[in-house]
């Protein structure tokens, strides 16, 4: 990332609090101090570390962020983050686009990606590329002229989509718009076990309705997310419920119900494995 976009940055985004630019669909965060494990669901998006690094936790693995690689979340994942260094003068800075199906449809249209897939882009950390990465920094100048923006930003947000499609990770993001491909029918997975975070989910019924047989749903929910059906249905779970802990709702045997869970111990068990504390704690 050029010196001059981070300096551009620095000088327009507040520290220690994500917001959304003046391009529709572009957040940023920038972080002037190490954090705790603050815990999230990402909506579908692009996800860059243009300064600094993050680890970025997918249940208990581990996996590290730099400027070297992007987050692809072609679905909503539950994730906790850790910023473990950031200082005044070095902060970390975190840029996520949104995904935009439609124009991702509208460039697909156009061109003809690679219809094998690339065994690096299986996950969610693709290589970031120099040409990709140029035409954000192009983006991100943007926001030093917003009379250029409502044009420009469009234009150049298409060219993210086109550099995508047509490299080696261009069939995974075409699945996203396929109607009946894998990407598409685990979407309706993720979002039926958001919808319904109470309710005990049965793998087969699960696989049934997505138009799966359990074993392949299993492979491909795993491949996109990162996660098995139970452990990314723990994950919402157990990060609604630190929401609601943490927003100082001290009910903690009824926070646990509300999210699924009949035995509080084991809330409170898988609580402090997946966060590292305790429910109760949380209120200290």
């Amino acid at each position: 990332m050029q010196q001059t976009t981070i300096e551009l940055l620095l000088s327009l985004l507040p520290r220690n609090k994500a917001v959304e630019s003046e391009i529709a669909g572009l957040y940023f965060y920038c972080a002037d101090r190490p954090e705790a494990v603050v815990s999230y669901i990402q909506e579908p998006s692009i996800c860059i570390v243009l300064q600094g690094e993050r680890e970025i936790y997918l249940g208990t693995e581990c996996q590290y962020f730099d400027n070297s690689h992007l987050m692809f979340c072609p679905v909503n994942i539950p994730v906790n983050v850790h910023i473990q260094q950031a200082t005044i003068e070095t902060p970390v800075i975190v840029m996520s686009m949104k995904l935009n199906l439609e124009c991702i449809r509208d460039v697909l249209a156009k061109i003809q990606p690679q219809h094998t897939v690339d065994e690096r882009y299986l996950g969610i950390k693709w290589q970031l590329d120099h040409a990709l990465l140029t035409t954000f920094e192009r983006l991100i100048a943007l926001l030093d002229s917003p009379n250029d923006i409502g044009f420009l930003a469009p234009l150049f947000q298409q060219e993210i989509y086109y550099r995508l499609l047509s490299a080696p990770q261009g069939e995974k993001l075409k699945q996203l718009v396929v109607n009946g491909s894998h990407t598409h029918r685990i979407t309706q997975a993720t979002n039926w076990l958001k919808e319904h975070l109470s309710e005990p989910v049965i793998i087969e019924d699960l696989a049934h309705h997505c138009g799966m047989s359990v074993s392949g749903f299993h492979k491909h929910f795993k491949e996109i997310t990162q996660l098995s059906p139970l452990q990314y249905q723990k994950s919402l779970r157990l990060i609604a419920a630190r929401r609601a802990i943490q927003s100082g709702d001290n009910r903690i045997a009824d926070i646990a119900l509300q999210v699924g869970y009949e035995s509080p111990s084991q809330f409170s068990r898988e609580y402090k494995r997946l966060f590292g504390i305790s429910p109760s704690h949380e209120l200290l």
